[in-house]
């Protein structure tokens, strides 16, 4: 075995590309946030002609983050994989519907811009009108899948967890902000009108990515151990 193919495990992949997949969703969140008037279509409309091509590039950052989140659900289940192919398919199967849904939730905003920049034969009312019921159909994709990321991580960082292949206390964050996650997305699906601050859930969770992307993409896993204890199971 190489040296490169050595040091390039799943685990290190994983690390790698949590890293890739926060930051460009971070930089696509901040970005398009910034566009946003609360309660104010014409506004928010305004701001986005004025800077189209910027907000169009927040939301590419976040179709970047969904794709590359294919990647990720495949290092993350071969990293779980010695430890349980259950928790590894698992794994997998929610990852991979978080990659979908959020791609389908990015298509639907970038059909947003057109709605808000471009002339629209329904006038301003109409125009209004499909801007809510495209903007709740968004809403409402991105809470599918962060369903299925907050599952995945539950899974996932429990097998970690059991197996201490990194830091008991890594797992145990990662499992705090994906119960966080589960609980505002479902309250959010289910009662929109009930205003959950849901930032503070994803602000633990990226937060967390970025400490795990970084340990495993310099420490690695415990990978030793982890099939030692895994064997004994």
């Amino acid at each position: 075995m190489t040296a490169s193919s050595q040091f390039w495990t799943p685990a290190r992949l994983t690390g790698l590309l949590l890293l890739v997949v926060t930051v460009t969703h971070m930089a696509g969140f901040q970005i398009a946030s910034s566009f946003v008037v609360s309660g104010d279509f014409a506004a928010s409309g305004i701001k986005m002609a004025q800077s189209e091509g910027l907000y169009r590039l927040a939301l590419l950052s976040y179709g970047v983050s969904s794709i590359l989140s294919v990647g990720l659900a495949v290092s993350f289940a071969l990293w779980i994989a010695p430890i349980s192919r259950l928790g590894a398919g698992l794994v997998l199967g929610w990852r991979l519907f978080e990659a979908l849904t959020s791609t389908i939730a990015w298509a639907i905003r970038f059909a947003l811009v057109d709605n808000q920049t471009q002339p629209n034969l329904l006038g301003a009312s109409g125009a209004e009108a499909l801007h809510r019921a495209l903007r709740d159909a968004s809403n409402a994709a991105f809470d599918l899948g962060a369903i299925g990321l907050a599952l995945a991580t539950l899974i996932g960082f429990y097998f970690l967890f059991q197996v201490r292949a990194l830091p008991r206390l890594l797992s145990a964050i990662a499992m705090t902000g994906a119960k966080l996650i589960l609980l505002s997305s479902v309250i959010s699906l289910s009662a929109p009108e009930i205003n959950i601050p849901s930032s503070i859930a994803f602000a633990v969770t990226l937060l967390s990515n970025l400490v795990i992307g970084l340990w495993l993409l310099v420490r690695g896993d415990r990978s030793s151990q982890a099939k030692m204890v895994a064997q004994q199971a």
